[in-house]
């Protein structure tokens, strides 16, 4: 076996960083803010090698080596696994492997985070992080498309992750009003002000601050009173309740009865929950009075104290007109935050890499009298770096992983030993890791439906739903015609529209192309919206971004670990008899194997051999093709026609090496 040996890594990163060690930095920065960073080839390639040059430090600190460079099979299959959430078509594979040309993985790396795919994939990656819900509230009559629609949206058009963090913290006005889905994150926890703050500081602070809500901290240095202090700049921030027409359409769909009422009472009650009742007002009081039952140190119950932030740098003075809001949403996304940067690029370095330079990422402790040592980064001055280059792309988070995907670090062989992500880790080579649920479903249904990136649901369409009648309106345009309107226009926007549904009007498949939410730079978009291409496949094989957030309890995602969106970062990639039973009993036969369309069968029926068609159905199941061993294995299934066939795919999807990333 060939081996990397430290001295070359370090040789490699080293020349590569030589430009970065001897330039000028006064010039340097000045090139920096004049030159879109993420565009120039040239610098990507020194900033990864720098990474690796500090990368190959930390092995030299640990006494490890380094494991040999993965082959383009595995590199390929992580790559596209970790870049857009599923594993590479058939054409996709043979193309990248038949391709001798010294440059193909840079070039697939800036292929692959311009498509549609990475959209979805990242889309996938915010829901998960920020709880994003299909429906809000208790009863599920509120809308979250709009929220849902915004983090698309942001993630297509590749907004800088600072912007979209002060966009998320300050946005006021209604769910449905043009522009400002991001009032969602509030409405995500209306009624429940200090949960929100705590989950804003374990976001995007890596704070546990929560526990501080009743009582000092045992483990950390965080007191009663900073949690209030912190609660402080969004406290007096309101939720919903839009005033007058929400009063009376809240009256009109509980004071009806009779049941030929329904369908009026019902859009009464969608208005109210949904244009009226909608929305975040308020900049912050910037002051909250401490509970009855306060017992921290520093404070006294119901005393009124001042908003101030756990770390030096935000305060508010409580001035009359005062935006405390924003002054937090300032504070906080400002680079010289010593925790916004660094929460942001542990993240997407565990995103890209596997495990966090520490862990877990969303819980970084200072050392303190509770806990001396504080938490332990496997290589500080990786990080360090880390932190300088997001500053430098200025919080583009596509251009950062891209960083990252072209480092040595990240081609590094699969290390064959279990790794404990609680402990220090070199990053000598990958960790295996299971596929998320949704990589393991959209990879599935790579199998079976052709250019599935592309194959749009209905999920985050903006049509009104009013307890499952699709008004076939646009929300956002009933906003606009509504929103400000007075009750005289309310009543008759009601009646016209009861009268719509009684006759059957107002119930057509809103399930269309909106390029509004497709993946900037994805030239094969516009060429895809003709949905007859995909007619004869389930409509139920959308990839799991197209699909409600999250999809129902019993749904294949639920099953392999899916968030329930309850709690930050819910997905499970724990195991169990139920996945078991799925994959054997359920879903691959049904629909996969079952499926005579689809198109896991073209390469295999196309092979000229029974040879030929082993080769074929390991390159699409496994994107890699099969050792001598295997075809001897599987020679005899392929010989038999069909049904050999299918339980050669079979015996593939079941295995260990479809099911992690290695």
């Amino acid at each position: 076996m060939i081996r990397v040996s430290l001295s070359l890594f370090l040789r490699a990163a080293c020349l590569g960083a030589a430009a970065l060690c001897f330039a000028d930095p006064a010039s340097a920065q000045l090139a920096r803010k004049e030159q879109n960073l993420a565009n120039d080839p040239a610098w990507i390639k020194k900033t990864a090698l720098e990474i690796d040059k500090r990368l190959a430090g930390g092995f030299a600190k640990q006494a490890v080596k380094p494991l040999p460079a993965a082959d383009d099979a595995r590199w390929m299959r992580r790559f596209y696994l970790d870049a857009i959430g599923r594993i590479p078509t058939y054409e996709e594979a043979k193309a990248f492997l038949d391709d001798s040309s010294a440059g193909k993985r840079e070039k697939l790396v800036d292929q692959l985070l311009a498509s549609e795919g990475y959209t979805g994939h990242m889309y996938n990656y915010f829901c998960d992080l920020l709880r994003a819900t299909s429906n809000l509230g208790t009863d599920g009559t509120r809308s979250g498309v709009p929220y849902l629609r915004w983090i698309r949206e942001s993630v297509a058009t590749n907004k800088p992750f600072d912007k979209f963090t002060y966009e998320l913290l300050t946005t006021n006005g209604g769910g449905w009003e043009p522009g400002k889905g991001a009032v969602g994150y509030f409405e995500r926890d209306r009624g429940m002000p200090l949960d929100n703050m705590a989950n804003t500081t374990r976001i995007f602070l890596g704070t546990h601050i929560e526990c501080a809500q009743c009582h000092d901290h045992p483990y950390d240095k965080w007191k009663q009173l900073d949690f209030y202090e912190m609660s402080a700049f969004t406290h007096g921030l309101k939720t919903g309740d839009r005033g007058a027409n929400a009063k009376y359409a809240n009256e009109k769909y509980n004071g009806r009865s009779a049941e030929e009422d329904r369908s009026r009472r019902d859009l009464y009650r969608w208005l109210h929950d949904n244009i009226y009742d909608f929305g975040v007002s308020g900049n912050g009081d910037g002051q909250i009075t401490l509970p009855m039952d306060f017992n921290g140190k520093g404070g006294k119950p119901d005393e009124v104290v001042k908003a101030r932030s756990v770390f030096p740098g935000a305060s508010s003075g409580r001035r009359e007109g005062d935006d405390a809001r924003g002054k937090f949403a300032k504070w906080m996304t400002d680079p010289s935050n010593p925790r916004f940067t660094m929460l942001i690029s542990n993240r997407l370095w565990k995103k890209v890499m596997g495990i966090g330079l520490f862990e877990p990422v969303d819980k970084y402790v200072e050392p303190n009298k509770e806990n001396p040592t504080g938490t332990v980064i496997s290589n500080p001055e990786v990080l360090a770096y880390l932190q300088q280059v997001m500053k430098d792309l200025n919080y583009d988070l596509k251009a950062f992983q891209k960083v990252l995907f072209n480092t040595r670090g990240y081609a590094l062989g699969t290390n064959p030993s279990a790794v404990d992500a609680r402990q220090p880790y070199a990053f000598q080579g990958r960790a295996v890791r299971r596929m998320s649920a949704e990589q393991v479903w959209d990879s599935m249904a790579t199998l079976v439906v052709p250019d599935l990136d592309y194959r749009k649901g209905s999920a985050l369409e903006p049509t009104a739903n009013v307890y499952g009648r699709n008004l076939g309106q646009n929300a956002y345009e009933i906003w606009k015609e509504l929103g400000n309107a007075d009750i005289k226009a309310m009543n008759a926007w009601v009646e016209r529209v009861s009268k719509e549904i009684g006759s059957g009007k107002g119930k057509k498949d809103a399930a269309m192309m909106d390029t509004s939410m497709m993946t900037e730079g994805d030239a094969k978009s516009s060429t895809l919206s003709d949905p007859a291409k995909w007619a004869g496949y389930s409509k139920d094989l959308l990839r799991a971004a197209e699909l409600r957030s999250p999809t129902p309890p019993e749904h294949f995602l639920r099953k392999f670990g899916q968030s329930s969106r309850e709690v930050i970062e819910g997905a499970s990639s724990d195991s169990d008899v139920t996945q078991v039973l799925s994959l054997i009993n359920g879903h691959v036969e049904k629909n996969i194997v079952g499926d005579s369309k689809a198109i896991v069968y073209k390469a295999i029926d196309n092979a000229s051999s029974p040879e030929e068609k082993v080769k074929a159905a390991f390159l699409t199941i496994l994107s890699r093709n099969p050792t001598p061993a295997e075809i001897d294995l599987m020679l005899p299934e392929a010989k038999k026609g069909r049904d050999g066939i299918k339980n050669m795919i079979y015996a593939l999807l079941n295995s260990n090496e479809f099911i992690f990333i290695l």
